[in-house]
C-alpha cells in the first residue's frame, strides 16, 4: 500500500475505530513537534497548527434611561471601521443589544444599572496563536495556545477602536435611551489595559491554521490541496490567510462551494445565497 491507494474501515465501535487508527497513525505537520511526539511524519508542512487566531472582543455598556430601544435581532446592523487608513480592510466591527456585555471579572470594577444596553466590539488582531500536539494517540487533546495581545499593538489598536465605539455610544442620536456610559467609561492607561485583560472574549471565528498560500508556511494550494499530499483538501475557516473582516459563516460557505466546484460535485440549482439568505427590502 502506498499513500495514494484508498484506506476504508468498517468498524462498529468507537473503541475498535481508535484502534484502527491507531495502528496507522501518521502525520502532517510540522516535522520537529510530530518527532518529538513519536508520530511519523507523512508530509512535513510546518504551517499546520500556526496563525491561529480570530476576533477578539468586549462590550461598551451604557445605562438605558428613559426610552426603550426598539427590540432586534442581534447584530442586525453592524459598523465596520479602520482604526488606520493604511489597512486594506475595517479591523473593527460593531453591533447593538440589549443588556450588559461585561465579563464577571469587570462587573466586579464596575456597578451595573438595572437597565442597561451594549456595543460588542470585534476586532482583527496582529496577534497569531498555535495548535500543539501533547501525544501520539488520535484521542489524545490538543494544547491551544490563542495568544491574546500576544502583540503589542493589539492592545494600542483596542483603544483606538474603543474611542469610536464611545462616540456612537454617546453621540447624539442614542441621547434619548442613554444614561450614563457604565463601562469602561473614562478610565485610562493601566486602568484600560486591565479592563481588556479582564474583559476580552471571542467571537468563535477562530481561523488560519492551514491557511493557503505559496509560501513554506503553506498548508493548502489555491485549489484547497494540501501540498504534497494527493487526493486530501481541506475547506473550511482554517485555510484562510486572515480572518475576514465581519463574520465567517458565510465565507465558509463559499469555501465549501468552490470546493464542490473544484471536485466537480457541484449542484447547479443550488447556490451560495441559498444557503446565506438574501436581503428582501419590506
Amino acid at each position: 500500500m502506498n499513500q495514494d491507494d484508498p484506506i476504508v474501515f468498517i468498524v462498529d465501535d468507537d473503541h475498535r475505530m481508535q484502534e484502527a487508527l491507531s495502528s496507522l497513525v501518521a502525520a502532517i505537520g510540522d516535522e520537529a513537534e510530530l518527532e518529538r511526539a513519536g508520530i511519523p511524519v507523512l508530509q512535513a508542512l510546518p504551517g499546520v497548527g500556526r496563525n491561529l487566531h480570530d476576533h477578539i472582543a468586549f462590550g461598551c455598556v451604557w445605562e438605558n434611561t428613559g426610552k426603550t430601544p426598539a427590540p432586534m435581532p442581534r447584530s442586525q446592523t453592524a459598523c465596520f471601521w479602520k482604526t488606520s487608513p493604511e489597512l486594506a480592510a475595517p479591523n473593527f466591527y460593531a453591533y447593538s443589544h440589549p443588556g450588559p456585555d461585561i465579563t464577571s471579572e469587570n462587573t466586579a470594577h464596575f456597578k451595573l444599572p438595572a437597565a442597561c444596553w451594549s456595543l460588542a466590539v470585534g476586532m482583527r488582531p496582529h496577534s497569531r496563536g498555535s495548535i500543539h500536539l501533547t501525544g501520539k494517540n488520535p484521542e489524545d487533546q490538543v494544547r491551544i495556545d490563542a495568544d491574546y495581545l500576544g502583540d503589542p499593538q493589539d492592545l494600542k489598536d483596542l483603544a483606538a477602536g474603543l474611542t469610536l465605539a464611545r462616540e456612537i455610544g454617546n453621540s447624539a442620536a442614542l441621547q434619548p435611551f442613554t444614561g450614563r456610559e457604565v463601562a469602561p467609561a473614562s478610565i485610562k492607561g493601566a486602568e484600560l489595559e486591565r479592563f481588556f485583560r479582564d474583559g476580552l472574549g471571542t467571537f468563535w471565528h477562530q481561523s488560519g491554521t492551514a491557511r493557503m498560500g505559496r509560501d513554506s508556511m503553506s498548508v493548502v494550494d489555491g485549489k484547497l490541496k494540501v501540498y504534497g499530499i494527493e487526493g486530501l483538501r481541506v475547506a473550511d475557516a482554517s485555510i484562510l490567510p486572515r480572518v475576514t473582516t465581519g463574520n465567517t459563516m458565510a465565507p465558509c460557505v463559499v469555501v465549501g462551494d468552490r470546493a464542490s466546484e473544484i471536485l466537480g460535485v457541484s449542484d447547479k440549482a443550488w447556490s451560495v445565497a441559498d444557503t446565506v439568505g438574501s436581503y428582501v427590502p419590506a
